[in-house]
């Protein structure tokens, strides 16, 4: 790019693998010049306050916030300002479909029509199929799931993938947590369900206890999650981290539910713990991962997760990673590989070279600028 200048937009701070990716551009000497999307639009701030109090990370205390906006129209002249005033060469909206206002990007590129505009999302193929509206004023998209490319490039939008980069500075160095030694860990945010559902329900459910606990419709699921957690509490002492509380799944101990932890905390569990086991809500989408496939190798854990479409062409299945369809299959490998130490540290530590040397946030630095100075090269 020529300039060496990055625009990056999106929430109340810089947290989860956006943190990562601003790590990333300024290790390679570019200058980040980051602006909250939240809690800085006065207009907003009643839905933000209500938004802060879910949000998976870390958020701002609200006195902090600097509402300087009226509305949208103000933010929108505020980062023409500061985009005439820096000239960034890429403007990178994380999760855009949570705070970009309708048409913001569309006027932005009518006034600065050399300016290059990317949202980076990690909510494909869902987002790609059912919401349009989130990315059709973007000219890139950086998304996690193989299949969407073609969705997007048939809409005329150049699409890369990029699975959530692991920090080198983070999951790069992480280091077992103290305390949190475990046969086996499951980060669950959500319970989902295999009924078809939009997630309207969920989303504007006024009780807080069900905004966590309501099942969320993904009909391609293998098996359910109380299923995954019942076959591996039987077999070793079982961490639940993710918010989710005493009595949720049946059988496990008060002292394994181990409460909400930060994408900051989770690498030294991910080492800490034997086995992390992962699952995907669209396990049949073919090249889909989700972020704990790249943070729980990228910090050198052990990763047992369900079979997805195409992981085999990220990772060596029985070296690096292991995969499981049936409860059954879960159940016979949680077994072996809990039984061999050795083999299961040295495939923490394949996948975690492997998945730093492709989609570590240096790499997706470099692949994302690659990608923008020549789409038809990807």
């Amino acid at each position: 790019m020529s300039s060496k200048t990055v625009l990056l937009l999106g929430g109340f701070a810089p947290g989860q693998s956006q943190w990562s990716i601003q790590q990333g551009f300024e290790a390679a000497g570019y200058r980040v010049i980051y602006t909250p999307s939240r809690g800085c639009i006065a207009a907003n701030r009643a839905a933000d306050i209500e938004l802060a109090k879910e949000e998976a990370d870390l958020i701002p205390p609200l006195e902090t916030w600097d509402l300087r906006y009226p509305d949208a129209a103000a933010y929108e002249e505020g980062l023409a300002q500061l985009i005439q005033e820096h000239e960034p060469a890429m403007l990178l909206w994380w999760f855009s479909k949570d705070d970009c206002p309708a048409g913001l990007i569309t006027s932005l590129r009518q006034r600065f029509p050399w300016l290059k505009t990317v949202t980076h999302t990690q909510d494909d193929p869902w987002d790609a199929l059912r919401h349009p509206e989130f990315s059709e004023e973007f000219e890139f998209v950086v998304t996690c799931c193989k299949e969407s490319v073609h969705v997007y490039r048939d809409r005329g939008i150049q699409a890369i993938v990029l699975y959530p980069p692991p920090a080198r500075q983070l999951h790069g160095v992480a280091q077992p947590a103290e305390h949190e030694s475990c046969d086996f860990s499951v980060t669950i945010l959500s319970i989902y369900a295999r009924a078809d559902s939009d997630g309207s329900a969920y989303l504007a459910s006024a009780d807080p206890v069900e905004r966590i606990t309501h099942p969320i419709g993904f009909p391609d699921q293998r098996v359910l999650r109380h299923e995954v957690v019942a076959t591996i509490g039987e077999i070793g002492r079982t961490h639940i981290y993710g918010g989710l509380g005493f009595g949720t799944f049946p059988g496990i101990p008060r002292s394994c539910y181990r409460g909400f932890r930060t994408y900051r905390e989770l690498p030294g569990i991910y080492r800490a713990t034997k086995i992390n086991i992962n699952q995907h809500n669209s396990p049949r989408s073919h090249g889909y991962l989700n972020q704990r496939d790249t943070a729980i190798t990228g910090a050198g854990g052990f990763m047992l997760t369900d079979y997805v479409e195409g992981i085999e062409e990220e990772f060596d299945i029985g070296t690096e990673i292991d995969t499981w369809e049936t409860l059954d299959e879960l159940h016979d490998k949680a077994e072996w590989w809990l039984r061999h130490d050795d083999e299961r540290r040295a495939a923490g530590l394949a996948a975690q070279q492997r998945v730093m040397a492709r989609y570590g946030n240096d790499a997706y630095v470099d692949r994302l600028v690659a990608f923008i100075a020549d789409p038809g090269a990807s």
